[in-house]
């Protein structure tokens, strides 16, 4: 009895282990159809203005047949461009939806075993450990070998290839000293960090302006002012000692400061016992 406790499967505890794999690409479809329905209002709401502007002006003769063949062109681009844009959405759509039902196929054959006995368990706990290593090396930035190594085991859809390959195209320009990435994904989820409270894009724009502030040329100082002014200034009351801190680089850039230090330490030094 106590063997059979021993080698019993737990399945809940699987699953709560495994809930990431189900929830990305949740919340993926969730962040795909959103984009799609801006771009849907974004584009229509467009149009249905240069329409009702073209025809009034039609209909008014304040606008000649060249102004209104222009508009009509100007629609027919638009409305080209929102099915291109629309076309994206859907193959990702697609592309998402296979991986739910592949993680889910996944995750079914386990509620069929119910011992560690069982010959089935080890070849899907065989499985589990390659997703879980194609995990780590796309965690670690090993992108080429995760990819070779998911697709020899025919299970790209039981892994994040494309999240964790922005993910490391982000860290690699924030490396390289560029906060361009980071921002654009900071915008993208906006509404997520709001809700959990994350000073993720204040610390980018805070990083901003060290680096223009760093250069201590007379141009990146002024674009160093008007960038505290327009993202830091405006938190001041979240933020305080990070403000006050920027304020402080300005007035006492890093030469000064260690100038500072090394004046100080050498009257210390000079000083009578």
């Amino acid at each position: 009895m106590a063997d059979f406790e021993a080698a019993k499967i737990v399945h809940e505890n699987h699953l709560l282990l495994d809930q990431p794999l189900l929830r990305l690409p949740y919340e993926l479809l969730r962040k795909n159809f959103r984009s799609a329905h801006w771009i849907v209002e974004k584009e229509s709401t467009q149009v249905k203005t240069l329409l009702k502007d073209t025809a009034t002006g039609s209909l008014n003769g304040k606008s000649s047949p060249e102004d209104v063949l222009k508009n009509l062109d100007t629609m027919l681009s638009r409305m080209r461009g929102l099915k291109r844009k629309l076309s994206t959405c859907a193959d990702e759509e697609a592309r998402l939806y296979r991986q739910v039902d592949a993680r889910v196929a996944h995750l079914s054959e386990l509620s069929e075993m119910h011992t560690v006995d069982d010959v089935r368990y080890q070849e899907w706990s065989r499985q589990r450990l390659d997703r879980l290593l194609v995990d780590y090396l796309l965690r670690h930035g090993y992108s080429a070998s995760a990819v070779a190594m998911a697709d020899k085991k025919g299970m790209r859809d039981l892994v994040d290839i494309e999240t964790f390959m922005a993910a490391n195209k982000i860290r690699k320009s924030l490396e390289d000293g560029s906060v361009t990435e980071a921002l654009a994904w900071c915008n993208e989820n906006k509404k997520e960090l709001r809700k959990m409270d994350s000073n993720l894009e204040f610390m980018l724009r805070y990083q901003q302006y060290i680096e223009l502030v760093r250069s201590q040329t007379t141009d990146k100082l002024v674009e160093a002012i008007t960038h505290a002014k327009k993202y830091l200034i405006p938190y001041k009351d979240t933020y305080p000692r990070e403000v006050h801190q920027a304020a402080g680089l300005l007035a006492f850039p890093p030469d000064r400061i260690a100038s500072l230090s090394s004046t100080n330490g050498s009257s210390s030094s000079s000083s009578p016992s």
